[in-house]
């Protein structure tokens, strides 16, 4: 009989538990949302700011603020802010209370194209990012006949490029010949003539070598000619 008491006095309990996890859920579902915290992970460079989410979350009718917790779908902030052109990834979740949190990672430019009057980045995959009318980042530089080069290989290149140090310290533009070859500016002055994008590794091989060896009296030169193989042309001043 004990035994049995103390079964209906367990089963009780569960009711009411449940009961009251019910109604906690329904009241928690009345309660107004409000955007708490926003986390940004991005390098140097601040494409993507706390005002730059909530004005887009805003344009689109999906700004959380003050709208209940049962008519917020977190999905879709989560896949608008994904779409954004300078974001790469976003994560959103509320609380019990309400308290919404967003979390997104910023796409990485690696190089800044000018074609004409049109500017875009590419960004560590490869993918096109529009400029920015907040933040001009400061970068590899790439101008010229720019469609006369595959993007692919233009994103190949300035990935090798930012990827090694004394490269990226040492070029600063790319511009595009007409004859789809490309003319590398460089932070001391000197022209670097490197031809169309093939044999790159051995190109950037053959004037790394020449910086660290080759130039041995510190002679200044207008232009360095990797087009040849095994061998660099210096064109005086």
């Amino acid at each position: 009989m004990k035994g049995m008491f103390n079964l209906i006095r367990f089963g009780i309990a569960i009711s009411v538990l449940g009961f009251m996890i019910y109604f906690a859920g329904i009241n928690n579902k009345e309660n107004y949302c409000k955007l708490t915290e926003i986390t940004i992970e991005m390098d140097e460079n601040a494409f993507v700011t706390n005002d730059v989410i909530n004005d887009y979350l805003l344009d689109n009718n999906l700004h959380p603020d003050s709208i209940k917790m049962n008519d917020v779908s977190f999905k879709n902030i989560e896949s608008l802010l994904s779409n954004h052109p300078s974001i790469k990834s976003a994560n959103v979740y509320c609380d019990m209370h309400g308290k919404v949190y967003v979390s997104v990672v910023q796409k990485k430019p690696i190089v800044r194209v000018q074609n004409g009057k049109e500017g875009y980045y590419l960004d560590e995959d490869g993918l096109r990012m529009p400029l920015s009318n907040e933040y001009t980042a400061r970068m590899l530089l790439v101008t010229g006949e720019v469609n006369l080069v595959n993007e692919n290989d233009l994103y190949y290149l300035s990935d090798v490029i930012i990827k090694d140090e004394f490269l990226k310290k040492q070029i600063v533009q790319i511009d595009i010949k007409k004859d789809s070859e490309l003319l590398m500016l460089t932070q001391i002055g000197e022209q670097v003539e490197f031809g169309q994008i093939k044999e790159v590794g051995e190109k950037f091989k053959k004037l790394k070598l020449y910086y660290e060896k080759g130039n041995s009296q510190n002679q200044e030169y207008k232009a360095l000619n990797l087009k040849y193989k095994n061998q660099i042309v210096c064109i005086k001043k």
